[in-house]
């Protein structure tokens, strides 16, 4: 976790320090679904994360910048199939109600495209790349099942400033698409994120 704060000051510095006509920073809470693989090991909607991006205009149209969230899914299931297990060379199957939890930590360098000008609507397109911290569990019984692994990731993203009349402070929404690449014990990331919150812009 340290890692993780230390790599987000870093990519804020990054925004902040670069030579630019504007900064732009977004603070939102994300709602987040899997897709694929990532849909079939928890399939509930995740409603608890934070998400933060900061920004410098390159131009009046192009931005660079970074981006630190996170993002929390748990689902229990019932009814499985045996599951095969591993344990020191000594296989078997395990079955019983299991208690699934996903932990999403994406870092990311990214760049913006905007349409319009300060102080109106900007929408917005723009790809994020980086690495995603992923910590997957999942508990049956007493046994529990860990995977903790760093792993390169993309993610395009749409989206729009609306400013609150002429002042810098405005609604931020986005719609972004995120992957994680396979680890050697679990399938890659896949999902879908929308986010609401409060952009700033000066």
């Amino acid at each position: 976790m340290k890692k993780t704060l230390l790599s987000a000051l870093i990519i804020a510095g990054f925004a902040m320090n670069t030579n630019a006509q504007t900064s732009y920073w977004t603070f939102s809470w994300p709602i987040s679904m899997g897709i694929g693989s990532t849909n079939e090991y928890i399939a509930k909607t995740s409603f608890r994360g934070i998400s933060i991006t900061g920004e410098s205009f390159l131009t009046d149209n192009i931005s660079v910048g970074g981006e630190w969230s996170w993002e929390v899914f748990d689902e229990i299931k019932r009814d499985l199939p045996p599951r095969e297990l591993d344990v020191d060379g000594a296989k078997g199957n395990i079955s019983g109600v299991e208690y699934r939890f996903l932990n999403t930590i994406p870092i990311f360098v990214n760049s913006h495209y905007y349409l319009g000008e300060n102080g109106a609507l900007r929408p917005y397109i723009g790809m994020g790349i980086g690495t995603v911290y992923v910590d997957q569990r999942t508990d049956i019984g007493f046994v529990t099942i860990p995977s903790k692994t760093w792993r390169l990731g993309v993610q395009p993203e749409v989206g729009v400033f609306i400013p609150f009349g002429l002042t810098g402070t405005g609604v931020s929404l986005k719609a972004k698409y995120r992957y994680a690449t396979k680890a050697s014990d679990v399938e890659a990331l896949n999902m879908f994120s929308f986010g609401i919150g409060f952009g700033f812009m000066n």
